[in-house]
Formats: structure tokens, sequence, C-alpha cells
């Protein structure tokens, strides 16, 4: 008996002892297994993250160029620009109209060294966009296009420009777009007042003086929007806009055609009475508690206002069933119409409203 208890003891501490080698076996193993997973997608995200970002960087330096306005030989201002069409040996140049503005001479600075002086082929003051060409004896390839309409708040972009000059062409900087069809009212004449809204994209990626004019793209490499501005306020960071390429593309095929981007035409000289004074109503014989509309002031000899009868004098209530809240947004529904469209205008004359029908020019 002592001897069977004994025997049962032995088997007893031997499976044991069996158990805890294989316990400790089991152990090492998932340690292991876990180890080595863990750094393989640590490994996969940030290679693949980097490799990508890298190379689209280095597939769009060639795109981007520098621009440079001289005004009597001196140079007053330097910008960035796109590449967006290249026919043979005629490269066309997106840039703002605000980096060329007045210049008497443009030269283009491209990634391999080379300037070049280009042509203004032409420039819009309300979209701040511009058109260069240039005639080049090498390689270039253009952006492709994107579809900004499609890009999504969130997703990664890049500005690529020449911020403070060529001294830092080819600068790269990266960011999220932080919103879409951002409305940003514009003073065109610098009096003081916001006479245009601006619909743009909104990124964090550092934009600065020498952006102006560059691509904003995304992470397939594509050109949704050109640089154009950001807020520079002590209490602001990381608000910089770009003008949509969907908005670019329109323009551009215009400056390319005419040399200009041609709008419709009413024919009246007009301001807006939200932003009249008190004594400019008085003068008008305006109420002093009307806020909307426009008041005419003069209309243009033979101009669509004139044959549609609108009078000096004359308040524009409304502009194809829209009604007027200030000159800015008439001026925008303006433009948004296309030469010969139909519109109907309704103006109030001595209190009574009349409606015109109108074919723009």
């Amino acid at each position: 008996m002592k001897r069977f208890l004994s025997l049962l003891v032995v088997i007893l501490l031997a499976f044991n002892i069996f158990l805890a080698l294989q316990v400790q076996l089991l152990n090492d193993k998932v340690k292991d297994l876990s180890g080595s997973q863990s750094t393989h997608i640590v490994e996969t995200k940030v290679t693949q993250f980097t490799t990508d970002v890298t190379e689209i960087v280095d597939k769009s330096l060639e795109k981007v160029v520098g621009v440079h306005s001289y005004r009597f030989n001196n140079l007053y201002s330097t910008g960035s620009g796109a590449v967006y069409k290249v026919n043979d040996d005629e490269i066309l140049i997106i840039t703002n109209n605000h980096v060329i503005n007045g210049a008497d001479r443009v030269d283009i600075a491209f990634a391999n060294g080379v300037e070049i002086t280009g042509e203004i082929m032409g420039s819009d003051l309300f979209t701040d966009l511009a058109l260069i060409k240039v005639i080049v004896d090498f390689e270039v390839v253009p952006f492709k296009a994107g579809d900004s309409a499609l890009s999504k708040v969130g997703e990664w972009v890049l500005a690529i420009g020449s911020p403070l000059g060529n001294e830092f062409a080819g600068s790269v900087t990266m960011g999220i777009l932080s919103g879409k069809d951002r409305v940003v009212p514009v003073d065109l004449d610098n009096n003081g007042v916001a006479d245009w809204d601006m619909i743009v994209l909104q990124t964090d990626a550092a934009i600065n003086p020498g952006n102006s004019g560059g691509p904003l793209i995304n992470l397939a490499g594509e050109l949704i929007g050109i640089n154009s501005m950001k807020i520079a306020l002590e209490s602001v960071e990381g608000m910089g806009f770009a003008i949509p390429i969907n908005e670019v593309v329109a323009i551009m095929e215009q400056l390319e055609a005419n040399g200009r981007v041609i709008r419709p035409v009413l024919g009246v000289s007009a301001v807006g009475i939200s932003e009249m004074s008190i004594y400019q109503k008085n003068s008008y014989g305006i109420q002093l508690n009307q806020t909307n509309g426009l008041y005419i002031t003069s209309v243009v000899s033979g101009s669509p206002a004139q044959t549609a009868g609108i009078l000096q004098g004359d308040i524009i209530i409304s502009f194809d069933g829209v009604e007027i809240t200030s000159f800015k947004q008439f001026r925008k529904l303006l433009y948004g119409k296309k030469v010969n469209d139909l519109v109907d205008i309704v103006v109030s004359r001595d209190g009574e409203l009349i409606t015109a029908r109108v074919r723009l020019q």
C-alpha cells in the first residue's frame, strides 16, 4: 500500500512538472507572436505613409514654378504657380492675379533651375486668377486636375510653393482640408468695404507670402485648389484658403480663349442701400428704415437696362426672383448669369413695383 501511494505521488509530481513546462512554452510562443505582429503593423503604417507622401512630392515638384513679377525692371512681387496644361513646347501656368497685377514682365522659375520670361495671357480681378504662357525646350508635366467637389473635410493635403521668394522654392507644407465652400469677403478696390465674396477651400497647411498661386494637392497628387490667401492675425493660426480647382478650370478656359473673363452687363451704376449713410438716404429721397435694394444712380445709354425701361432713381428690389440685400450680392448674382440670358428685375419707382424683363449683354 505504501509503495502504491509513493508511486502515485511520483506520477502526480511528474505530471505537474510536465504541465508547468507546457504552460511556460505556450506563454513564450504567445509573447513572441504578439511582439512580432505589433512590430509588423507599426512598420507597415509608417513605411506606407512616408512612401506615399514622398513619392507624391517628388512627382509634383517639377509641376510647380516660381513667379517673379517686374515693373520697370525692378522685382516687386514673387509668388508661385502650377503647370496647368502642356501643348508641345507651350506651357500654361496658373497663378494669382495679385501676384502679376501691374507687371510689365513676368519671369517663370522652373524646378530644374531654368528661368524664362513668360507672357500673361489674361487675368481676372474677381477670382484672383491669372494665366501665363511660357515656351520651353525641355519636358514639363502638368498637374492632373482633381474634383474639388469630391474632396473631403479632414483629408490630408499638401501646399507647395516659394514662401518668401525663390530662396525657399519647392517648400512643402502638409495639413488637412479644414473646410469647403467657405465664403470670404474681399475688398477689391481697397476702399474698406467688401465688394466680392470668394468661395474657397480652407486648410491648415502653412501658407505664407510667396505661396500665392501655388498648388494645393491631395494624396493622389491631384490639383484641387490654387493657394490664394490666409488670415494673418496674431489671434489666428492655421487658416489658409485656396480657390477650388472646379472654379479655376472654368476661368482658365475663358482666359485661354479670350484673354479675359466675359461676364454679362446690365448697364447701370448703383449703390447698395444697406451701405448708405442717413445723409445719403435723405439726399436720394429714400426712406430711412429701408435697408434692402440697390439705388440706381445712372443708366448707360443703349444698355440692356435702358432697353428694358429701367430708369435712374429706380430701386432694384429683386433680381431673377432673389431679393437684393447688398451690391456685393447683386454682382454675384449678375456674374452668375451668361450673356444673352433673360432675367426678371423688379424695381421700385415712386412706391410702385415694376417688373422689367432684361436680356443681358
